[in-house]
């Protein structure tokens, strides 16, 4: 359903003298001796003006201009509308306000398409990123660093980001850990120590998401650069502005799941793990630095 709108609609309203100075405009229109066309404009003015029917003229701040069979032009508030045009009143101001959805949602849809190049670039930024993060998170199991994949998963799964190692504990620690409890401790006793806090977590809670985003996306933008505002019905045009929203909240997403990748694979934040590789493992652990991302 292709809508056709006039561009009165759309003149903007800022002022009274905006409305009053409309060709075909009065401020005395007799309901009585007028039949209503269209209604043809809203406004919402900080100061109150005056209803243009001759039998009100009630000061008020919202209201609509309309257009009578005679093209003549007044401004009233919707309860007049209702009051003294009826039903028809109903109608047509239904009618103006598809009108203007219609009308902004084509333009926030040409927006969007006028920018599809620059959301191109940056969707395709976001993948080269991504690619270089899965290839440095994929160096853990080349270098035989299967110790340090299984830790990050066991970090994943419980979203804790504290990095520790245990020990067993020594004779005078049990001792001292039986006399804080009051009783004798089960044997084998460990003692957890932590060796600091892991940024960038959530990269490998949310990672998983990353593809689907790039490819939805890349759907989204063919669909709108196929964009033919002469040929869409209201149902594709709303379903368009949701997958044009749609698109904006998932380019954020993505970019800040990104973001905690880069956190994560810092060489700095890796290094953390060292004292939890063997040392048979630490040339290996130093080639996977190497592989990470500097500060």
């Amino acid at each position: 359903m292709n809508m056709s709108v006039s561009k009165k609609h759309f003149v903007r309203i800022t002022t009274w003298d905006d409305i009053f100075k409309m060709s075909g405009y009065t401020d005395s229109l007799d309901p009585k001796k007028e039949k209503l066309k269209q209604v043809i404009n809203r406004y919402e003015l900080p100061n109150k003006g005056r209803c243009g029917l001759s039998n009100c003229r009630t000061a008020h701040n919202n209201g609509c201009i309309v257009e009578t069979e005679s093209g003549r032009l007044t401004n009233l508030g919707n309860v007049c509308g209702k009051k003294y045009f009826g039903e028809n009143f109903t109608s047509l101001s239904n009618k103006l306000n598809k009108e203007i959805d219609y009308f902004n949602k084509v333009e926030n849809i040409k927006l969007a398409k006028s920018n599809i190049t620059e959301n191109y670039r940056k969707l395709s930024e976001m993948e080269a990123d991504w690619k270089k993060i899965e290839r440095v998170y994929r160096a853990i199991k080349s270098e035989g660093l299967d110790g340090l994949y299984d830790k990050l998963e066991q970090m994943k799964h419980s979203k804790s980001s504290i990095i520790s190692i245990q020990r067993r504990a020594a004779q005078s620690e049990i001792e001292l850990e039986e006399v804080r409890i009051g009783k004798d401790v089960q044997s084998p006793f460990y003692i957890t120590k932590s060796l600091g806090n892991l940024k960038g977590l959530n990269y490998l809670i949310d990672r998983v998401k990353i593809k689907a985003m790039i490819q939805n996306n890349n759907a989204i933008l063919k669909s709108l650069d196929k964009f033919d505002e002469g040929n869409i019905t209201f149902k594709d045009l709303n379903r368009m502005i949701r997958d044009i929203e749609h698109l904006q909240d998932s380019v954020r997403e993505a970019h800040s799941i990104i973001m905690e990748g880069f956190k994560l694979f810092e060489s700095d934040n890796m290094r953390q793990f060292t004292p939890l590789i063997s040392s048979t493992r630490h040339r290996k652990l130093k080639r996977f630095l190497n592989a990470c991302f500097e500060h």
